[in-house]
């Protein structure tokens, strides 16, 4: 494994950790968890821009984890979920 993505595995999980009072994502629908990747993801772009403050590596973490758990749905044989979905504690 290439030591940029070992360390940045690390970074993610480090994300989780610090979330995992609000429950998994394994019964989260994966338009849900997609809509929180745009949220993210917008997140990211304000820190990178300077519109806010924030760590632009724990907000890359939280793109990559949300990616992350819509892969692991979508490996799962969780595509047919609605886009309702319900939402993390």
């Amino acid at each position: 494994m290439r030591t940029e993505v070992s360390w940045f595995a690390g970074e993610m999980e480090k994300r989780l950790k610090a979330n995992d009072n609000k429950g998994g994502w394994q019964s989260c629908s994966i338009w849900w968890l997609y809509k929180r990747l745009l949220e993210e993801t917008g997140e990211l772009a304000e820190v990178l821009s300077g519109a806010r403050d924030g760590n632009s590596t724990k907000e890359a973490a939280d793109v990559a984890n949300f990616a992350m758990m819509i892969a692991d749905q979508v490996e799962k044989g969780a595509e047919g979920l609605s886009p309702e979905g319900r939402q993390m504690r």
